[in-house]
């Protein structure tokens, strides 16, 4: 057995997180709360314990989200996106 992350953003699941600029992460509750008007996207990691001959391009998009459902662990990352309607990140 091997754990991997899974990273889903919308309606698309990874084995990378997406393109979000590391800097504009939020840290915690408070960031979020604080950049309250702006605009946020979340990203949610997925922990799940796998059979070591797992091949992920070969597994479907249901069984995907199957296993994120049942995952053993999951995080939370938010982004900033926006600091305004007109400056976007």
């Amino acid at each position: 057995m091997k754990t991997i992350h899974l990273f889903q953003f919308k309606n698309s699941i990874s084995r990378k997180i997406p393109f979000f600029n590391e800097e504009h992460r939020l840290d915690n509750l408070n960031d979020l709360m604080t950049y309250d008007l702006m605009n946020t996207e979340k990203v949610t990691e997925f922990l799940i314990d796998v059979h070591d001959d797992f091949v992920f391009e070969d597994t479907s998009r249901g069984d995907l989200l199957q296993m994120c459902k049942n995952a053993d662990e999951t995080i939370e990352h938010y982004f900033a996106t926006a600091l305004d309607d007109y400056n976007v990140i």
